[in-house]
């Protein structure tokens, strides 16, 4: 199972030590902008959605693709990326 590291802002206070998070890059069915922020929907049914700190723009999507593009099939650590304004959350519901 792959997965990608979304860097977190630095001033996001989460209640945790995390310093990103974590992104499921399996069964991905689309990754779109939405709202100013990052949206990416499984086959299953599911999305998470990639809130930026400041307003995430297509180059995010495009950074996020790549990196899926890059744990497809692969193992190993995953790599960290950093959007353009950082992150604050990122949400799990139902499509």
């Amino acid at each position: 199972m792959g997965y990608i590291k979304i860097k977190k802002h630095t001033t996001v206070t989460t209640g945790t030590s995390a310093e990103f998070d974590l992104v499921s890059a399996d069964n991905v069915g689309m990754v779109k902008l939405v709202t100013n922020d990052v949206v990416v929907s499984y086959l299953s049914g599911y999305k998470v959605t990639i809130d930026g700190s400041s307003n995430l723009t297509q180059t995010d999507v495009d950074t996020v693709l790549g990196a899926i593009d890059k744990m497809n099939g692969a193992s190993g650590p995953a790599p960290v990326l950093s959007l353009s304004s950082g992150i604050s959350s990122t949400t799990m519901a139902s499509v």
